[in-house]
């Protein structure tokens, strides 16, 4: 780190900057990349070109707690100078400098607007072989980016999350989010239909709309759930050719939510509610509403084309032999079109920490194998009956001879001839579900990243399809 080159010369210095976790989490770094690229500093992906390392982190589940920590201590060998920001600095705060020594800033998850004073703090302290430790965590987040927070947009091909709540209300048994994000902070209508424009001017294919609890939309501020309302002035109003709605919750997805998105053509037919469990037991124990099982059914009434990702919990404390079987029998009952599964990850400052009988670590991957090994079968048959259908396809980027160059829909120039062209249906959201693959021939025509474009489905395998134009 050349200090002295920005005393005498005035460089700013380059943030390297990682992300990690889910899309809201995401959106927050590409908040903090445009706070700062706004005031002049270079920003980059590789930190070994990096004076100083910003890590977003996540600390959802003890999974996601490794994966930061393993980042940040590579960082640390490499002697970077780190500023952690995100879920990880909002739950362990100043403790992380213990861990990570090498740490300038810990920055909470509502503290994103103070992010470029704490960049100058450390930037003038490291200038001064100064090693003060900032700690910028409101206990109680309250603050939430809006249109008007900058933001450089990270994403790979022509679709962009849009925040439009933080926070979240439920106090589920087993989930440490709430305490870390607060509760619900919802953005007006207005403000977000005016970033939607914003990011479909920039060339923005797919709206995807996330929160913590987007059915929770608008109790706030509304007084009222309002996503209703909201989804159909982003689908009236921003010219977005797909509108993608995730994270609904199950006691909250009423018919008029649905019907809307019946109704608005440029919504796609797409549900995305974590059910958690099937067992009314487990899912009592878990804070979790009961009625799964009719909540599918109003989705499938409403949505009969529709799609459904789902994600569950295996192995949460006392659940029995019975209850897992209960669960496996629904999955396969019901044969949803996207399912994830989790092991129970027992979260320290979660109620459930303290439950007894929890589970053995070997019984709940047993069962989560045993879940996702059924839903394997599930998705390939549901695959297999799209075989000689056709199909409009979202292209998200193309592939090379060498390595997969990825092309946001503006970029001009090409590497080479491309092999292979990369992209979703509705019924996949971006990062998590499968994807359609077009191996071209010498003779086709090459779309270009950002197209909609129809075809004919040839071939699959259980998560993925294999197209020809």
């Amino acid at each position: 780190m050349q200090t002295a080159k920005w005393r005498k010369n005035k460089i700013l210095p380059t943030i390297g900057i990682s992300t990690l976790g889910c899309p809201k989490n995401l959106v927050d770094t590409e908040n903090i990349a445009g706070i700062l690229h706004g005031a002049g500093y270079p920003i980059t992906a590789d930190h070994s070109k990096a004076d100083i390392s910003l890590v977003n982190t996540c600390t959802f589940i003890e999974e996601s707690t490794n994966e930061s920590q393993e980042i940040l201590t590579e960082l640390s060998k490499q002697e970077q100078k780190l500023i952690i920001t995100g879920c990880m600095a909002q739950r362990f705060k100043g403790d992380l400098f213990n861990k990570f020594p090498n740490t300038q800033a810990i920055v909470g998850t509502g503290n994103i607007s103070d992010i470029l004073k704490v960049i100058k703090k450390v930037t003038v302290n490291l200038n001064n072989d100064k090693s003060l430790q900032i700690v910028k965590v409101d206990e109680i987040p309250m603050a939430v980016a809006d249109s008007s927070t900058p933001r450089l947009n990270t994403q790979i091909g022509p679709s962009a999350y849009l925040k439009i709540a933080e926070g979240c209300a439920h106090r589920c048994a087993f989930c440490i989010i709430p305490y870390l994000r607060g509760n619900t902070r919802s953005r007006t209508i207005e403000d977000i239909v005016t970033e939607a424009k914003r990011l479909v001017k920039s060339g923005v294919k797919e709206i995807v709309l996330v929160s913590q609890d987007s059915t929770a939309y608008g109790t706030d501020i509304y007084k009222r759930r309002a996503l209703a309302d909201l989804l159909r002035e982003v689908a009236d109003k921003s010219n977005a050719t797909w509108v993608r709605l995730m994270y609904a919750y199950p006691g909250e997805t009423d018919e008029e939510i649905l019907d809307v998105i019946a109704k608005k053509t440029n919504i796609v037919k797409y549900i995305d509610i974590p059910l958690q469990h099937a067992s009314a037991r487990i899912l009592k124990s878990m804070r979790r509403p009961s009625a799964v099982k009719d909540t599918i059914k109003l989705i499938r009434k409403k949505l009969p084309n529709g799609t459904i990702r789902t994600t569950f919990v295996v192995g949460f404390p006392d659940e029995t032999k019975e209850d897992f079987n209960e669960l496996y029998n629904f999955i396969k009952e019901t044969r949803f079109d996207r399912v994830g599964v989790f092991t129970y990850s027992k979260e320290k400052g979660t109620p459930a920490f303290d439950f007894e009988n929890q589970v053995p670590g070997e019984i709940k991957q047993e069962r989560r194998d045993k879940l996702m090994k059924l839903q394997q079968q599930i998705s390939l048959e549901k695959n297999q009956s799209f075989i000689g259908k056709e199909m409009d396809m979202l292209v998200e980027y193309l592939k090379y001879d060498v390595k997969a160059i990825h092309e946001l829909p503006q970029r001009k120039k090409h590497h080479g001839t491309p092999k292979r062209v990369v992209g979703r249906s509705f019924r996949d959201a971006p990062e998590i579900d499968g994807q359609l693959y077009i191996d071209l021939k010498s003779n086709d025509t090459t779309p270009m990243p950002g197209e909609f474009i129809k075809v004919k489905i040839v071939d699959c395998d259980e998560y993925d399809l294999f197209c020809k134009l």
